[in-house]
């Protein structure tokens, strides 16, 4: 039977219209992922591995943005980075709050936690010493001068009543390198950092972990999300997507171990059983919502004075804000 004009109306109009609307869709090109340069203090702490979590499982991507990371082997040079534009989000401790009144431009945008689980004492394989008490008189090392792990040496001496002959910070920097040397050759008797060091070094007879910093300190915000000025003045949208995927990350952390261990142990360079490690003494430890504690706040505001970084008292009101984080 021949095939009628009418009959072939149809078919042709379908084709009409489904090559309409290729060509519809080719002339909208799919939106380019904007690109947040993201630095970390250091790169071995497992505080900092939903960045990493968020980058593998695309929750990021799905934010449209493309990050990149640094990692600066110490707070100093982070802020050095931050000063000279060379990062837009900065992930680091509480103590770097103090930077925002010496005038580096950014503010703190959440909380990554408040325990103080995420930082332990380390000591070298042949140490003597056997509790936080023998530490009295020995050196430690931190990271830098201003730093939040000379801090914790600080209030280590406060806490003990050590008003002389106290534990004695030394700046080493923050590269796992330079630690595991200063412990080896005994330029230092113990370092504060994250407990899968402590496991990782213990497992290789190459240290030891002797005890966490919540034996003396109870509530602290620990770890904190920066934003630079000039993301804050340009894209604001960028930081609340960048804290939208943070979280999301967080929540899948708590629920996927396997996975997470998986990451972290590629981020960190620690081995899978100290990633399990952390992952069971930390992964529950995680804020959910990036709030501030408010008594962690006046903390970490005592800190500013006990190092000298700052000479009074700042208004702490103006050095974070919670507009960014995610609505539930």
């Amino acid at each position: 039977m021949p095939i009628t004009g009418k009959a072939f109306a149809v078919p042709r109009a379908a084709i009409l219209a489904a090559a309409l609307l290729g060509l519809a869709l080719g002339a909208t090109p799919a939106a380019k992922a904007e690109t947040l340069r993201v630095g970390k203090v250091v790169a071995q702490n497992f505080g900092f591995v939903p960045l990493n979590v968020g980058v593998a499982q695309g929750y990021f991507k799905q934010q449209g943005l493309d990050i990149v990371e640094t990692d600066f082997g110490g707070g100093a040079k982070q802020q050095q980075a931050i000063a000279a534009g060379s990062i837009d989000i900065a992930i680091g401790g509480a103590t770097d709050m103090a930077f925002i009144v010496k005038g580096v431009p950014e503010i703190a945008v959440a909380m990554i936690t408040d325990s103080p689980a995420f930082m332990e004492f380390i000591l070298g394989p042949d140490s003597a010493v056997r509790s936080i008490d023998d530490l009295k008189g020995k050196k430690i090392g931190v990271t830098t001068a201003g730093s939040l792990t000379k801090w914790l040496v600080d209030e280590l001496n406060r806490a003990k009543g050590w008003t002389s002959g106290g534990a004695i910070p030394v700046a080493i920097g923050g590269q796992l390198s330079t630690e595991v040397a200063a412990l080896k050759t005994h330029e230092v008797e113990a370092i504060i950092d994250a407990p899968g060091i402590g496991y990782q070094l213990e497992s290789e007879h190459a240290g030891r972990l002797l005890a966490p910093i919540s034996t003396y300190v109870h509530e602290l915000d620990l770890f904190i999300i920066y934003a630079t000025d000039p993301l804050v003045k340009n894209n604001p949208d960028a930081i609340r997507r960048f804290l939208k995927g943070w979280f999301e990350a967080v929540a899948y952390m708590k629920s996927h171990k396997a996975e997470t261990v998986a990451i972290a142990s590629k981020a960190t360079g620690f081995s899978q059983a100290a990633e399990d490690y952390e992952y069971d003494l930390l992964a529950k430890e995680f804020s959910s919502d990036g709030k501030f504690n408010r008594k962690g706040l006046e903390k970490t505001e005592a800190s500013f004075i006990d190092l000298k970084i700052l000479p009074s008292p700042p208004d702490m009101s103006k050095l974070y804000t919670e507009q960014y984080l995610p609505k539930k």
